[in-house]
């Protein structure tokens, strides 16, 4: 018996491994759509690097100078025109096609990369209809919602309203929920006070995100940062490890200086 399971073991060792072996002997594995995404974006940001870089060798041309000096206008515009810019109409089909090789939250969020970043009208209309046709209840909605603003236009601002109405109806996800509400109180033709209800509401569901934060910014401003007012107390340490209190400094000229990176 235990000679007929010493021989069974490379068998199923075997069995286990084939998948792997087929995949390292030339068979492909479809990229997730992550990395997809990742791969588009990083698409998107070469092409943009290299237009800034084309236009910042333009702008130190002999042409470009003599024209910005004569302010020939027609002129600069046929040389910026020029220039190889971003072709994100072309990214955007790529992001569109790969979506087709998803379900659920990963094509929403390949539709919507699509939606952010190409700004051509006609696809920015067909992907937000398909996505409010088959995603309307995804999470990877909440990446368009961020950026919502770039739908007004192409789609103009009733059907833009109404796409932000119906996410607010069915999507099954706060933060979802609480950015459609938001670009809702920004809308035109809303008083202060129903502005103001949908950007509660807003808040409510967003609690714990950097919306909620973002909302609570201008309410915070008037009510603790305007002259005259005791500065709110800060608490951290100094480049040497030492904590500190910005009311230990209380009755002394203090500058404060706040950097980072975003």
């Amino acid at each position: 018996m235990f000679v007929q399971i010493m021989r069974l073991i490379p068998i199923c060792i075997t069995a286990l491994m084939l998948p792997v072996l087929l995949t390292a002997q030339g068979g492909e594995q479809k990229p997730t759509a992550q990395a997809v995404y990742d791969q588009l974006s990083t698409s998107l940001s070469k092409q943009a690097t290299a237009y800034t870089a084309a236009r910042k060798e333009l702008q130190s041309s002999d042409a470009f100078k003599a024209a910005r000096k004569a302010r020939d206008n027609p002129k600069l515009r046929e040389l910026l025109s020029a220039l190889p810019a971003p072709d994100t109409l072309a990214l955007g089909q790529k992001a569109i096609d790969a979506s087709k090789n998803y379900e659920g939250d990963d094509a929403a969020k390949l539709l919507s990369w699509a939606v952010v970043k190409c700004r051509n009208t006609d696809m920015i209309k067909s992907v937000v209809a398909t996505l409010e046709k088959d995603h309307i209840k995804s999470k990877g909605l909440i990446e368009l919602l961020e950026t919502a603003s770039v739908i007004s236009r192409p789609l103009g601002l009733e059907a833009a309203d109404a796409f932000l109405t119906k996410v607010i109806n069915e999507s099954p996800h706060d933060l979802a929920k609480a950015w459609a509400l938001y670009w809702k109180s920004k809308g035109s033709g809303r008083s202060g006070q129903d502005a103001q209800a949908l950007m509660d509401q807003a808040e409510k569901l967003a609690e714990g995100t950097d919306l909620a934060d973002m909302i609570r910014g201008p309410r915070f401003k008037k009510e603790r940062l305007q002259i005259g007012m005791v500065a709110p107390n800060i608490v951290g340490e100094d480049i040497d490890g030492v904590k500190f209190e910005l009311h230990d400094y209380r009755g002394k000229v203090t500058v404060l200086d706040f950097w980072g990176f975003w």
